[in-house]
């Protein structure tokens, strides 16, 4: 029977290593197998793998696309009509929010309208809540907080110009 204490590899399978550069006798004796000269038969002599031999590599003639900025905020827009599944809870930001997005301080939960469940959570927590949907939720009962997004970072503030007298 077969166990980890007794598996071996198959006959011919694990080599000799390669005694390279010990004589003419071992037949990679003198050059060692790197044929005479040239680039290829230095020490650190080869190439790296994106160059093309002098031509405009590749990763450079392509154009460049796209810009994520870091300003941006990552909205996670979260439907009434889903709310069924939380019936009876304290929902949280936390619990609206994909766990991809939970570490990012832009994240933001946003509550829209649609068609009003007769099921409901307790209360909600969300960064931003439509007017429609904020006061039918209230008007069924659900205590609803809006919780000013934390970023971290300061509000830009554009400088006045300064008027030439």
């Amino acid at each position: 029977m077969f166990k980890l204490h007794n598996l071996k590899a198959p006959i011919g399978s694990n080599h000799p290593k390669k005694r390279k550069g010990l004589g003419i006798g071992s037949g990679l004796g003198k050059t060692a197998g790197k044929g005479h000269k040239g680039q290829k038969a230095r020490s650190g002599g080869q190439v790296h793998p994106m160059f093309e031999g002098g031509q405009v590599p590749l990763q450079r003639r392509m154009p460049k696309v796209g810009f994520n900025s870091p300003l941006k905020l990552l909205d996670c827009r979260v439907n009434v009509a889903e709310l069924v599944d939380y019936a009876g809870q304290k929902l949280t930001v936390k619990d609206l929010m994909p766990k991809a997005l939970r570490p990012k301080p832009r994240a933001r939960v946003s509550v829209f309208g649609g068609r009003i469940p007769a099921k409901l959570p307790a209360s909600l927590e969300a960064h931003h809540i439509s007017e429609g949907v904020k006061k039918a939720l209230e008007a069924k009962g659900v205590s609803v907080t809006i919780i000013p997004l934390m970023d971290g970072a300061r509000p830009r503030v554009k400088k006045a110009k300064k008027v030439k007298k």
